[in-house]
This record gives C-alpha cells, structure tokens and sequence, in this order.
C-alpha cells in the first residue's frame, strides 16, 4: 500500500496499533482490521491537517504521545490538550509523509511512514514507526514514536 500526504503545515510520524480493552470495554468484540486501518487513517489524516476536532474525535481524554529526543516535540505529551498542542507545533513545519505499510497482528497494527521536509534550510529524511493503542471502542489512547535516526529528527525539530 503507497499513500502520499502532502502536508502542508503539519507532519506525522509513522503508526501501529495496539487494542487495549478498558473494563467496560471487555466484553466488547476486537475491532478487525478494516476498523484498525479506519482508525489509524482518521487519526493519521486530523493530525496531518492540525484538525483538532478531528484529533478530538478520535482520541480518549488521556491520550498520550511519546517522542524521542530533546526537539521541541520530544518528550511525552499527556491528555487532548497536549496533543493539540504538540499538533499546532507540527502545523509550523511542512513534510511529506508517504505511508509505505499497514502489518496487521493479533494486537496491532504497524504502518510504516517515510518523513521528507524542509524548514528554516534544515531538511529530513527518516523511517519512523510509531505504536498506536486504541481502545476496542474505536480511540487512540497512545502513541509512541520510534525514530530510524533520533538526531536527524532533532535538528529538523529544532
């Protein structure tokens, strides 16, 4: 599968799956794969376009996301109004993220992105792959990210 997103403001790193029933959710079924990738596109294509509804919608209220390094993305950001936040950082940089994989497993779902931009005369070109929870109720819980080359992104992010 070859996906291109054309960010303009805004860049997203790659993303896997992980279903993670609540205790409410337990009896619930696990979600199939079409629903998995569904989920993962909805939260992939908000990001990409700093739309925080979107983000909103598919998210739980204490959603968190790691990030590698010392950028001014790194660190962990904890609860929707981080991720907004961390969202508005990325819409300052403009990359092209190409999905090049979705893998699907018992628990997860791994999709493979290559990062291309260029900002302020720096430029990137990276492997990422981040792992996504989502809870059996169709949400993003989680994300953390998995960088080919921590420095690159640093500078880049800096």
């Amino acid at each position: 599968m070859n996906l291109s997103f054309a960010i303009a403001p805004i860049g997203i790193c790659a993303l896997a799956a992980t279903l993670v029933p609540s205790a409410d959710q337990a009896t619930a079924p696990p979600l199939s794969d079409q629903q998995r990738q569904q989920i993962v596109g909805r939260f992939a294509t908000a990001i990409t376009h700093d739309d925080h509804q979107g983000i909103i919608a598919v998210t739980t209220p204490d959603m968190t996301w790691t990030i590698p390094g010392d950028s001014v993305v790194s660190g962990r950001s904890v609860g929707r109004g981080a991720v907004l936040k961390l969202a508005d950082t990325f819409a300052n940089y403009s990359l092209t993220i190409s999905v090049r994989e979705l893998t699907f497993g018992a628990d997860t779902v791994a999709v493979e992105l290559h990062d291309t931009g260029r900002h302020n005369g720096k430029t990137l070109d990276e492997d990422i792959v981040n792992v996504l929870t989502i809870s059996r109720d169709g949400k993003v819980s989680a994300v953390d990210a998995n960088l080919g080359d921590v420095k690159q992104f640093d500078s880049y992010f800096s």
